[in-house]
């Protein structure tokens, strides 16, 4: 893209990053006094082109010049830069490098101007994943001043309307580095350039388990006969097949539950499955440890939310076994159907799939009518059918089927067998220009 003549305040890819990172959960950054009429005109600006999505929606790329080493390490060093040993500015170097990988920088900077049906015009400004600046957003976390960001934001927005208009911006785009990009891999391609990562994961799985766990669930219907009730008891029961054929029933401290007597001489003195239960669930139960064990009743006047055994305290009794994310955790739902009950099983994620084989088996053997949520999602990436998320250097891989594209011939080996994301940027037709989607 060509220069234009108007400067605008010097910024290097460290500062511009650092705004994707000031922002807290979905809470963005309030456009302060001076910032605000610079969001307005960067949108004006980037009304020009095609809207790419709902709420009148413009994203494009943009590109900073990479921080000097000696800038990166006054902000990530532990000691001044004339003090620093040698092994720590080896090591600083070496993230550098990592991080900013080429002497440019580039960023996905999107916009979204739009009249909320109360009349209120709402304007975001988003840098790669992260939203920033915002104006009438009812998230907005505190005011900041964001001059330099937004100063050079409309001057890369000016020079992208204008390559846009003179056909020259598919060029730039052709240009971008692949490890700023975004794209797709099936994951048996990715395995073919790194075969090592294939034997690492599917070490995890048994490989008999995982037989057996094909014949059991192939048909992805309930296996097993239905069951005519459901009670407590036969939850904690079914939770205590898995937590063994886990290795989970080690004795541990009661803290949340303290058994009877009764109860423990009825399962011989061995931790009792509504024991295991408390020691390795999520515990936010919503009462179910006051339900009467076996009385389906009460089971069911519980479930519905009734008096007198449910008190919420955070609907979480179904997690088994948590995780720092839901996603990860492994889940079991007693499910009623007009003839019976089945016990549905959930876990698919990566982390978790190992340990859902083998309780999916477990519960089986153990008589327990059974159907395994996203069966075909363990299955397809297991035989690596499925595709991994190729993310940007300067993004976060919070997807757990992301990857960065990695250095040398191996990046480039899977950037011929990826997918890439295109975009297509056209100018809004006169009549149009001056529209914003509602």
């Amino acid at each position: 893209m060509k220069k234009k003549g108007k400067k605008y305040m010097k910024i290097t890819a460290l500062e511009i990053d650092r705004y994707q990172h000031m922002t807290h959960g979905f809470k963005s950054l309030a456009a302060y006094q001076e910032t605000e009429p610079l969001l307005k005109k960067l949108a004006e600006i980037l009304d020009h082109l095609e809207p790419q999505g709902i709420d009148n929606y413009h994203s494009i790329f943009v590109c900073a010049p990479r921080p000097t080493f000696r800038h990166y390490f006054e902000s990530h060093g532990e000691s001044s830069y004339e003090e620093a040993s040698e092994e720590e500015i080896a090591q600083v170097k070496k993230d550098y490098r990592d991080y900013f990988p080429t002497p440019f920088t580039w960023f996905k900077l999107g916009i979204k101007h739009f009249t909320r049906e109360t009349g209120e015009e709402f304007y975001g400004m988003f840098l790669n994943s992260s939203v920033v600046f915002t104006i009438n957003d009812c998230n907005e976390h505190f005011e900041y001043n964001g001059t330099d960001l937004l100063d050079w934001a409309i001057g890369e927005a000016e020079k992208v309307v204008d390559a846009v208009r003179d056909g020259t911006y598919k060029d730039f785009l052709n240009n971008i580095p692949y490890c700023y990009r975004t794209g797709e891999i099936k994951r048996s391609d990715y395995w073919k350039v790194y075969p090592s990562k294939k034997r690492s994961f599917l070490a995890s799985y048994n490989p008999d388990e995982l037989e057996l766990f094909r014949t059991n669930f192939a048909s992805e219907q309930i296996h097993g006969t239905l069951l005519p009730q459901m009670t407590a008891r036969t939850f904690y029961e079914a939770c205590a097949v898995i937590y063994r054929a886990l290795g989970k029933e080690v004795e541990c401290s009661s803290y949340r539950f303290r058994e009877t007597a009764e109860e423990k001489s009825r399962y011989g003195n061995e931790p009792t499955p509504k024991e295991m239960y408390y020691a390795n669930a999520d515990g936010r139960d919503d009462g179910l440890k006051n339900v009467p064990l076996d009385d389906p009743r009460a089971y069911e006047e519980w479930k519905q939310y009734k008096a007198p055994y449910y008190e919420f305290n955070g609907s979480h009794p179904w997690e088994i076994i948590p995780a720092f994310s839901i996603s990860l955790s492994m889940h079991l739902f007693p499910t009623r159907t007009d003839s019976g009950y089945y016990i549905r099983l959930s876990g698919e994620s990566n982390l978790r799939a190992p340990e859902t084989i083998v309780a999916a088996n477990a519960l089986v053997k153990a008589g327990y009518p059974v159907l395994v949520d996203d069966y075909n999602k363990i299955i397809n990436r297991i035989d690596g059918e499925d595709n991994l998320k190729i993310i940007p250097v300067s993004s976060c891989p919070f997807r757990e089927s992301a990857i960065w594209l990695p250095k040398g011939a191996k990046g480039k080996a899977i950037a011929e067998r990826a997918v890439w994301e295109s975009y297509e940027y056209k100018i809004r037709e006169e009549s149009n220009e001056n529209n914003q989607a509602r």
